[in-house]
């Protein structure tokens, strides 16, 4: 079959049915057979199809058109009827259009045939309507030239088989081995030739991103969800589209004119988020951006600002977060007397504690517990800034907001499907959190280092291959659990090719040294990019390690590569043996 796979742009039914026939009968083996074959001229007409062309050892080459649904003629004119009693006019007999196929796929093999070809090749014609009783009777056609659903309940092989001894009935010397082995590779080659013009990996991660980017029926179903419901808690694990639907949901709430609050705990996530509302265009509806930073701005333009800037000056970081935010944030809400009418809560996991929401119940109007809110979380693994567990965390609300709907995302629609896999086997998930798309994407790339200047040198390899292939150093991002002080591929010699940056600093004005970012994984919590080369793996257990990997490789949309220090092998190996195992993937 050429191509292996049937291509699911082809609406036919008819067509798939007997692309799946002839893949299937034990009788076609040795055949040849090609699907939806285009030609450059057919008849007069510029540009033509064959639905099927067949290639039968020893018999010939047989071009099938396919006709699915009723069939109907009133007066020459040619009709088909779907099941969804939709009529299509035909511009002429299927007859016609199949007879045009074969003169027109003739003449071009003839015409460019190497020598020695045989001339006296058998082409033949037939056509296919695999779901009717055809017994219409005309001129035009042979009735062995019809192929419908009874002639169907053999065989495809055997109905095939007639129309080619029919045809071959009509030439007075047919070739008895013709087309042999031979022949067969010379007409594979004419008329669907192998060739490799090779893809950049660029133009496959591009293709693949344009297929990521598309709320799916599910997010839909959950923005409806929250347009139904005052209050709501949407869970999902990484890559279910948890930011995608917060933000979308903030942006529709801010255009019916609701201030609304949309917050996070991760600084680069709060800065995106903060970016996107100024682009949206409704500034005056729409505050975005980090929970403490957006606090702290409230707090300093109070009365309070004095004394939590001495306390913010002298006192210790955990204490600072734990109690002085929540102590002096509380009293500059209420002094400020503005209360938001919406608040939508992303990253939900890294930001609930109960300081936040004692604040947040004096942020919204009617409080939590009567107010308009929305809070998104992944409750499994992605909890790397607390030790309290997912159930914990849910309770904290209840305990806030005893009544509120739930919503559930599990269809992962920003990883391709090996990424998808590849991370939850990793991250020790005994079945995906998740239900795996249907966009398979580039192999996750695993390198082995057996030392710092081995990773340094891998790495180099990595990027220097990447942008050689047409991505885009700005579509790249190196995560490592450690800063890049700490981390072995410091100091990586990118020559001409890159540099390396951290996330946080300011690029050049001038430098025609393409920049490649570098952000720990929990810093990067909560963003993605469309390649992600993740390093200083150096074990894969539970706890903390599964729980960061989970974070890092999730980030990747369409393209992974690991760098994983040779003691971990064997989990990387365990991990495909899992993968193989029936029942594994059974959310998929």
């Amino acid at each position: 079959m050429l191509p292996a796979q049937f291509d699911v742009s082809t609406a036919s039914a008819a067509e798939r049915k007997l692309f799946d026939l002839l893949k299937n009968d034990p009788d076609t083996k040795d055949w040849i057979v090609l699907h939806s074959l285009g030609l450059a001229r057919r008849g007069k007409k510029p540009y033509g199809e064959i639905d099927f062309v067949v290639l039968i050892p020893a018999e010939g080459v047989f071009c099938l058109e396919v006709k699915g649904g009723r069939i109907a003629c009133q007066n020459g004119e040619w009709a088909t009827t779907n099941r969804f009693d939709q009529t299509e006019i035909l511009n002429r007999s299927p007859f016609l259009q199949a007879r045009e196929g074969m003169f027109a796929l003739r003449d071009s093999v003839l015409n460019r045939a190497p020598a020695g070809f045989p001339t006296g090749l058998i082409f033949g014609y037939a056509v296919v309507m695999p779901d009717v009783s055809f017994s219409a009777k005309s001129p035009e056609w042979e009735s062995w030239q019809v192929i419908d659903h009874e002639v169907l309940k053999k065989s495809i092989s055997s109905a095939l088989r007639l129309v080619a001894g029919e045809q071959r009935k009509l030439h007075s010397k047919p070739l008895a081995t013709e087309p042999n082995a031979s022949t067969l590779r010379v007409l594979q080659q004419l008329l669907r030739p192998d060739f490799e013009i090779v893809v950049t990996r660029g133009t496959q991660i591009e293709e693949t991103e344009l297929q990521l980017l598309h709320l799916t029926e599910e997010q839909f179903v959950i923005l409806d969800t929250l347009a139904d419901n005052e209050r709501c808690l949407v869970e999902g694990a990484a890559g279910t589209g948890k930011t995608m639907l917060a933000l979308e949901y903030a942006r529709r709430s801010a255009a019916a004119g609701r201030r609304t609050l949309l917050i996070c705990f991760n600084r680069l996530l709060g800065d995106w988020l903060d970016r996107q509302a100024y682009e949206s265009g409704r500034v005056e509806t729409l505050t975005a951006g980090r929970y403490f930073k957006l606090l702290r701005d409230v707090i300093v333009r109070s009365s309070l600002a004095s004394e939590f800037q001495e306390q913010e000056k002298n006192g210790q970081t955990a204490q600072l977060y734990e109690n002085t935010y929540t102590d002096c944030g509380r009293l500059a809400v209420e002094e400020r007397n503005k209360p938001f009418d919406v608040i939508v809560m992303d990253e939900a996991q890294d930001l609930l504690r109960p300081g936040v929401l004692e604040v947040l119940n004096f942020w919204i109007k009617g409080g939590l517990a009567a107010g308009c809110w929305a809070i998104f979380g992944d409750f499994q693994r992605q909890a790397i800034f607390s030790s309290t567990t997912g159930d914990e965390l849910k309770e904290l609300i209840k305990n806030s907001a005893p009544q509120f709907a739930k919503g559930r995302l599990i269809l992962n629609c920003r990883n391709t499907r090996n990424i998808g896999e590849e991370t939850a086997l990793l991250s020790g998930f005994a079945s995906p959190p998740y239900r795996m798309g249907q966009i398979a994407g580039l192999p996750v790339d695993y390198r082995y280092y057996q030392s710092p200047e081995n990773q340094r040198e891998a790495l180099a390899e990595v990027l220097k291959r990447l942008l050689t292939d047409g991505v885009k150093a700005s579509d790249i991002v190196i995560i490592s659990h450690l800063k890049l002080s700490n981390s072995s591929v410091a100091g990586t010699d990118g020559g001409d090719y890159f540099r390396i940056m951290e996330i946080g600093e300011l690029i050049p004005a001038r430098t025609r040294t393409p920049i490649i970012r570098f952000a720990t994984t929990q810093a990067f919590k909560g963003m993605e990019s469309p390649v992600v080369v993740l390093c200083d793996v150096d074990q894969i257990a539970e706890g903390e390690p599964q729980s960061l990997l989970y974070v890092a490789m999730s980030r990747a949309r369409s393209q992974l590569t690991v760098l994983v220090h040779e003691q971990a092998k064997p989990s990387i190996v365990e991990c495909v043996r899992r993968k193989l195992q029936e029942g594994w993937n059974k959310k998929s």
